[in-house]
């Protein structure tokens, strides 16, 4: 009797073999590292060299500014011109230019001075991890891109996490380590980058107008936006959460870890489902994420509340982000991946710096309320009939 035919799971190699998903892992972590590690690194550097952290804070929101504002044109360059010899240029000039900030503050530049060299590492860093992410289906195929995705997503969460205890070990040793060590990571991701199959050659087709990528994709913008939103409902408001239950700094460090492992438990109970998810599974998860960031912003007034809330927003969190990415991608073209996911990042880091501009202006209950009202909406927004695949206009090949 014949055997019957295997999945393409069954017959795909294990991610665990897989060369080159660890060789594209590697540049992703290395790419991502520097943005985890920025924070605390500049404004514990500008308070070594100004004695206070105000330049170092107007560095960091410069840098984000900065990249959220350029992901998209950089997109459209990758998807352009190819994403691997862009991407490596590109993760080569960011590291210089953290070089040059770090010049200019140890010179005692004029503060315009460091901040137009701060937008300069934001620009080239806009859009390189959505770029990154475009490489990926190609690499690993689609009978390991659930997994991939997946396991990806526990490792930013350690990213997050080690970035800045990174930069308190080296600050122990100088206060410019942290920096040097950012720039040399983003420099070391260059090599690393690659890309299989059709993905290595340059693109075939010309990007058509953003408006008609736009459209389809809404829906999983509007998610990536209210996850950003949410997010920062705990992460922002962590220290004033952990003062109102008489803690301190110890505290809020413990309810960030919290977050953090629940959201790492998700993505591993993600990974062993090994499923893609559809519409109504992120709705659901959308409703109880913001739920958890409610409870715990407007009803965390003892720790078994607190600590109940972040697990329920961190389960929710990792699964929530990797449906978002696949979910999308499904309806991208396949030479306009990095401009996609560019947007589908820039959204995500809107929902995060809206959320946190909200905690600097509104009462801390209401600013839960608007996390919860954001998930909400973004819920109707994935339930919409889904969009058509992205057009693109028909263009001359490479030759």
């Amino acid at each position: 009797m014949a055997a019957p035919p295997q999945s393409p799971q069954a017959t795909a190699p294990g991610l665990a073999r897989h060369r080159g998903y660890w060789r594209w892992s590697a540049s992703a972590q290395l790419t991502r590292l520097p943005i985890a590690m920025a924070p605390l690194a500049f404004t514990s550097l500008s308070v070594a060299l100004a004695g206070t952290y105000e330049l170092g804070a107007a560095i960091v929101a410069t840098i984000v500014v900065a990249e959220v504002v350029c992901a998209v044109p950089v997109g459209r360059l990758l998807d352009r011109f190819g994403p691997v010899l862009t991407l490596r240029v590109l993760l080569v000039l960011r590291g210089l230019a953290y070089l040059a900030v770090l010049f200019a503050l140890w010179q005692g530049a004029p503060s315009a001075a460091c901040l137009v060299l701060a937008a300069l590492v934001g620009c080239l860093g806009g859009g390189l991890l959505g770029g990154l992410r475009a490489l990926l289906t190609d690499i690993v195929g689609p009978a390991l891109l659930t997994r991939a995705v997946a396991v990806n997503t526990m490792m930013v969460d350690v990213v997050i996490v080690g970035g800045p205890l990174l930069v308190g070990l080296l600050a122990t040793f100088s206060v410019l380590g942290p920096v040097v060590a950012m720039a040399i990571a983003s420099v070391l991701a260059a090599p690393l980058v690659y890309a299989a199959g059709t993905r290595r050659a340059k693109p075939a087709v010309r990007p058509a107008r953003s408006g008609a990528l736009l459209m389809p994709l809404l829906g999983w913008i509007v998610c990536a936006f209210a996850v950003g939103h949410v997010a920062s409902g705990i992460e922002v408001a962590v220290l004033p959460i952990a003062q109102r239950l008489g803690g301190g700094t110890a505290a809020a460090t413990l309810i960030v870890g919290v977050l953090c492992v629940a959201s790492t438990l998700g993505g591993f109970v993600f990974l062993r489902l090994d499923r893609r998810g559809t519409p109504r599974t992120v709705a659901a998860l959308l409703l109880l994420y913001g739920s958890g960031a409610a409870l715990v912003v407007c009803l965390g007034h003892s720790w078994p509340v607190v600590i109940a809330g972040t697990a329920l927003a961190g389960v929710c969190l990792g699964p929530l982000i990797n449906m978002n990415s696949l979910l999308a991608e499904a309806i991208l073209p396949d030479h306009r991946r990095s401009e996609g996911f560019a947007l589908i990042n820039t959204a995500q880091g809107l929902g995060f710096g809206l959320g946190s501009l909200a905690l600097s202006v509104l009462p801390l209950t209401l600013t839960g309320l608007l996390a919860l009202a954001s998930a909400a909406l973004a819920a109707l927004a994935v339930l919409r009939p889904p969009g058509r695949r992205a057009a693109v206009e028909p263009g001359p090949g490479p030759g």
